[in-house]
């Protein structure tokens, strides 16, 4: 495996993938990014991790724009050597920065390639460049994009199989020349066992579980529509007095949506408590009384799955996301929680005063722990992964 962008640990999809490919028998290396105290190589928790160091770190944006323009080409280089030295049969890439050189190498040596598409990368990526530590670049961002969709279209087309996370992403993938049988939806469900075992920390919910709380765990970035969940507060607090809006999570825009807060003086209703570590979210989840997707509409969001809503589901809370097509869909086949209209303050207000009432919030977070259950986790979503590796693979 190539993760693209990363170090690991940690990466909740990758290592999913990873544990129960190793359970199901398979020898497994994993290429990453080298980060400040890493070992080149080490073995975690059954992983072999290769790491490798990117030269020229500088500040962020810098050293991003280095990265995009210049190094990620290199990974090249690095793979054949890893192929020829532990005698690699499958090379499996995480998301497009390293994907062309992915399928290079795998064209090179005549390796079966899976590209593994967490997301519409280049319109996730367009966006970045509206928040304003990358506005500097931002006259750079058509090359860049540009290349990038480029190395897409020859990524999916050297590639044997492309693994989507959403079947809404099934149509553009084809349009890039890829056969309908060769895309494989393995969406982002949780690991049931293993997040269900992670403890809950009760000093947490100790310092912010009073009130009604809503809750947003993630990326902060503008695509995440988390200016609407801040506009939303003032009607909400006209209906729920001691409602309030936890934001767990760090990114690009985060002093923006605090400045944000600050403007209509919500600072004691909107906490930002940064990022925190992936154990402690069920503790987080285990104190608030409505889980929150705000994501807007983009070719991005569409097409994409956050784990988040299986997380909320799984620990029972009833769940508010916008209305758009992959989370709408898990939220009427569960019906688990409500929807509200992308970018609208308002709506998102109604919608979560209209969940207020305990009873309907308990029924709506019971069906979603059931539909968890029963079909959305992991341990059923992985057997395509396994079936894939143990017929398709295994045979080229």
């Amino acid at each position: 495996m190539v993760l693209s962008t990363k170090t690991f640990p940690p990466d909740g999809r990758v290592e999913r993938e990873a544990r129960d490919l190793i359970r199901g028998g398979h020898d497994l290396y994993i290429m990453a990014r080298r980060g400040p105290g890493q070992k080149a190589f080490e073995v975690v928790n059954g992983v072999k991790v290769i790491r490798v160091p990117l030269p020229f770190q500088s500040k962020k944006a810098v050293a991003d724009f280095i990265y995009f323009f210049f190094q990620r080409y290199f990974i090249y280089f690095h793979i054949l050597l890893a192929c020829r030295r532990y005698r690699i049969e499958a090379l499996h890439v995480h998301d497009l920065p390293y994907a062309f050189a992915t399928a290079l190498a795998g064209k090179t040596l005549r390796l079966p390639v899976i590209f593994d598409m967490h997301e519409y990368y280049t319109v996730m990526l367009g966006m970045s460049f509206e928040a304003k530590v990358y506005r500097k670049f931002k006259m750079f961002s058509f090359i860049l994009l540009w290349m990038l969709s480029a190395e897409e279209k020859v990524a999916c087309r050297w590639s044997d199989k492309v693994i989507i996370v959403a079947e809404e992403h099934a149509d553009r993938i084809e349009s890039l020349g890829v056969k309908p049988e060769d895309i494989i939806v393995v969406t982002n469900t949780e690991d049931i066992d293993h997040f269900s075992g992670l403890a809950i920390d009760g000093s947490i919910k100790d310092l912010y579980g009073d009130g009604f709380v809503i809750l947003y765990v993630g990326g902060f970035s503008p695509h995440r529509g988390l200016d609407t969940a801040i506009q939303a507060m003032p009607k909400i607090l006209e209906k729920i007095p001691d409602a309030k809006l936890l934001m767990v999570g760090d990114g690009c825009n985060r002093q923006e949506l605090e400045d944000l807060a600050g403007e209509m003086n919500l600072q004691d209703k909107v906490i930002f408590t940064g990022f925190q570590p992936f154990e402690t979210l069920p503790s987080y989840i285990d104190l608030c009384d409505i889980g929150l997707i705000p994501h807007i509409s983009t070719p991005h969001i569409e097409t994409t799955m956050p784990n988040k809503i299986f997380q909320f589901m799984m620990l029972e809370r009833a769940v508010v996301t916008s209305n758009v097509r992959p989370l709408v869909r898990i939220i009427n086949d569960a019906d688990c929680g409500g929807c509200f209209k992308e970018r609208d303050p308002d709506s998102l207000a109604e919608t979560i005063i209209g969940l207020y009432d305990s009873g309907l919030r308990n029924r709506l977070a019971n069906n979603g722990k059931k539909a968890v259950q029963e079909k959305y986790n992991w341990q059923k979503t992985v057997q395509i992964l396994l079936e894939l590796y143990s017929k398709d693979i295994d045979k080229s």
